[in-house]
């Protein structure tokens, strides 16, 4: 990575289900210097995507786009800002471009907007408490044997 491209602010599209959420988010990430928000129909400039969910589910997933490709040649990289993801699920967004996952309900504008900076990086950045809780309901729903409970 050049000198200058990492001085440069981060080009993001902020996305939601809830456009008004979208909205505020955006509105509070104008006023960091290092991240330069973008319209939604400018998804294909950006950087990163910033997508805010109460659970991650399809309409979630079509929200980050993705379609089987490496998410480099497919578009910007995606943080997930979700209050609960199970393991399987995790493992379904990282395919979707995820490279990092923040937890909705303790997650301030402080740690979107590093989240949104290590997008650079291309390295995928999970939290220990989001790994644990995916880990713990996939533990939940299987067996001893590994088999999935009814």
């Amino acid at each position: 990575m050049s000198l200058e491209h990492a001085s440069s602010p981060v080009s993001v599209v902020v996305k939601s289900a809830d456009p008004r959420f979208a909205c505020d988010i955006a509105t509070a990430l104008r006023t960091r210097p290092r991240i330069r928000v973008l319209r939604p129909d400018q998804e294909g400039r950006a950087e990163a995507l910033l997508v805010l969910a109460t659970e991650l589910d399809d309409d979630t997933l079509s929200l980050m786009g993705g379609d089987g490709r490496p998410p480099r040649a497919r578009g910007p990289r995606v943080v997930l800002v979700v209050r609960a993801v199970g393991f399987d699920q995790l493992l379904r967004a990282v395919e979707h471009g995820v490279v990092s996952v923040l937890s909705r309900g303790v997650t301030g504008l402080d740690q979107i907007a590093l989240a949104l900076l290590r997008t650079r990086a291309e390295r995928l950045h999970l939290p220990i408490p989001v790994l644990a809780e995916g880990l713990q309901l996939r533990h939940r729903t299987q067996g001893v044997d590994g088999t999935k409970r009814g």
